[in-house]
């Protein structure tokens, strides 16, 4: 937050009031909880559009790909339950995908998005409308699996060898789910999370949305304007980002990682926030991603496990500080908020008097490094997913273009910064070839883009 606050509780909301206008957020509700029990919950701003339907503590949002932690939690309860293992391989319950053919794909892979797989682009082939182009929308796990062997790609490496964050991987996640329980992914999300937990303001999928009274409009922002957006009808994604709930409902889903209910065990908690892979595109050692959620040492003292979820009309965070067994939900209604940083802000605003100075900030502050070696990181980079990047020099500065817009990179390191807001780190194949070489890939956020040849293959 940019202004000096006093006590935590008694100033946040005024703190919280403070971010909403900085980042014109329509809609805004945080809840906070500590030691098992809500220390703190507020909201600011509107539903919709008009501003006529104020937003309350108990409102619904999207929350996007937070609902991966949802997911990651009903895989150990089955684990609990014996009815999986993380070891197992994938082809246990999908036979027929034929990258899974030799059974190094497990269960673990795909909870730490470790699988291997480049970004696929089914997210834009599964909403329940027809596409323009006449083909049918991918509805089902095993229509996925159909459409993953129709593909023509290049696996980023051997499974568990390196994280790039896949959306698909939680897709087939949901479909072992229903397998293993022999009902829908809402179904069991409702009775083995959210009735024990006592997430009364929860659902799964846009269809219960539109039924639900107290909601959040997802907006966007078209010519300065807010227009509403509505909830992305994508069943197969539900797993990977099909969560709504109030904040509430979110700190009270994020703070079983305290180890005080009954629906995850110490063992859980532990596999889920130890057996981690680093991030490559972040500037520090603590930094690596579990089981369905990120991990981070904010200090020596203060281990932060965390995600976000971002989609038009929807921004996300939640966090929960272990060694102080506090947990943060935040949510607003518009797309592109900064998340990750309102969240850690709030996170660091709670612990100001424990924290080293600058230990919770996000983007990691980066000052520019002088490279004689720029040219090394141009070219085009992407994926069949996020599309194509194009990195370029312009009067010695590194520029990253994206299809709305244009950031600079700015180093930490020789290979490492941020741009637009997100971290980022040059990859190569031979590390010691490190910026004497065109980079083989770049690591944006939780993702890993490749250099793109002259010719892309095309699905």
């Amino acid at each position: 937050m940019s202004v000096e606050l006093g006590h935590p509780i008694r100033n946040l909301r005024d703190a919280m009031e403070t971010v909403a206008v900085e980042h014109a957020l329509p809609g805004v509700s945080v809840s906070i909880r500590r030691n098992g029990c809500e220390i703190f919950a507020d909201s600011f701003g509107a539903c919709d559009a008009d501003g006529l339907r104020p937003v309350s503590t108990d409102t619904m949002f999207g929350v996007a790909s937070v609902t991966k932690f949802l997911t990651a939690t009903l895989i150990m309860l089955a684990r609990h339950h014996k009815r999986v293992k993380l070891s197992d391989p994938v082809s246990r319950f999908y036979p027929d995908l034929k990258c899974a053919y030799d059974g190094k794909i497990c269960i673990r892979h795909l909870l730490s998005h470790s699988g291997g797989f480049p970004g696929l682009p089914f997210r834009h082939r599964t909403t329940r409308v027809e596409h323009s182009n006449g083909v049918a929308p991918i509805l089902t796990p095993s229509a996925l699996v159909q459409g993953i062997n129709g593909l023509d790609f290049e696996m980023l490496g051997s499974p568990g060898d390196r994280l790039s964050y896949s959306n698909e991987s939680y897709c087939l996640l949901g479909g072992i789910i229903e397998d293993l329980y022999h009902c829908s992914y809402a179904d069991a999300a409702e009775k083995l999370v959210f009735q024990p937990l006592q997430m009364k303001s929860s659902s799964i999928g846009a269809s219960i949305m539109r039924q639900r009274p107290n909601v959040a409009q997802p907006l966007i922002r078209i010519d300065a304007a807010l227009q509403p957006c509505g909830f992305w009808d994508a069943p197969l994604l539900d797993p990977a980002g099909g969560l709504s709930a109030s904040t509430r409902d979110m700190a009270r889903l994020i703070s079983i990682l305290a180890g005080d209910t009954e629906v995850l065990g110490a063992d859980a908690i532990r596999d889920m926030t130890a057996h981690c892979l680093p991030v490559a595109s972040r500037p520090v050692s603590g930094a690596r991603y579990g089981l369905g959620l990120e991990v981070t040492d904010l200090d020596a003292h203060h281990t932060l496990a965390w995600h976000t979820g971002q989609r038009p009309g929807i921004s996300s965070f939640v966090g929960h500080v272990m060694q102080q067994r506090l947990s943060v939900a935040f949510a607003t209604n518009v797309a592109d908020a900064p998340a990750s940083t309102i969240g850690h802000q709030i996170i660091a605003y709670m612990l100001k008097e424990d924290l080293e100075p600058g230990s919770c900030v996000w983007p990691p502050q980066a000052k520019q490094v002088k490279d004689n070696q720029l040219e090394w990181f141009c070219g085009r980079f992407g994926s069949l997913e996020m599309g194509e990047f194009s990195i370029r020099l312009d009067q010695g500065r590194l520029l990253l273009d994206m299809q709305t817009a244009q950031h600079k990179f700015r180093f930490d390191g020789p290979c490492s910064g941020t741009v637009g807001g997100q971290t980022f780190c040059f990859l190569y194949d031979d590390e010691t070839a490190a910026v004497r070489q065109p980079a083989a890939a770049l690591a944006l956020d939780l993702r890993v883009l490749p250099r793109l040849g002259a010719a892309r293959r095309q699905s």
